[in-house]
């Protein structure tokens, strides 16, 4: 005889696949150009059985491995202006910073309300600076892409955010002229 707590121990954990389960069965399939597989022939090939492959290497054949001390020194990402067909985007990274805390008298309102303005003032400032990047960016897949002859649709939806991205920059710098 199950116990009351078995049971909804077992409904908790039968619900619990279904959820699951349902969740797996209604994403959406996973769409793989051509391109993107990369098939290895050596990859599928039976192993073979020990006694018919000979496993003794000459000292001459073998290959030293490198040592770690031996690689060069990893250089940071660099992102360059230039969109290439083969490198994909990463997007820079720094460390975190944290806006600098209110140093003031917290039951001193106006002071408050004048460090929240500066605040967001320099936030719209460092929105405008990085508009012109991004927007070169997008422009330079825009070109990309009418030269892969991507759908019409995808080329006005770039079109639609380069435009957005510039009324919004000329939108804050309005706002920081008054």
């Amino acid at each position: 005889m199950m116990g009351r707590i078995q049971a909804i121990l077992l409904a908790l954990m039968l619900g619990g696949l279904g959820y699951a389960l349902w969740t797996l069965y209604s994403l959406s399939p996973l769409q793989v150009s051509p391109e993107q597989v990369q098939h290895d022939p050596q990859q599928t090939k039976p192993v073979e059985p020990a006694g018919t492959a000979s496993l003794a290497l000459s000292v001459d054949s073998a290959t030293r491995p490198k040592a770690v001390a031996d690689t060069p020194n990893l250089q940071p990402v660099v992102q360059s202006q230039e969109v290439g067909d083969d490198a994909p985007y990463v997007p820079p990274i720094a460390p975190a910073t944290s806006a600098p805390a209110y140093q003031g008298d917290l039951s001193d309102h106006q002071a408050y309300l004048a460090h929240q303005s500066a605040r967001s003032a320099q936030m719209k400032q460092n929105y405008i600076a990085a508009v012109d990047k991004k927007v070169a960016r997008l422009e330079a897949l825009l070109e990309k892409g009418i030269k892969h002859q991507l759908p019409p649709q995808q080329l006005q939806e770039a079109r639609n955010k380069i435009q957005g991205l510039r009324s919004m920059q000329a939108q804050l710098r309005r706002e920081l002229a008054q």
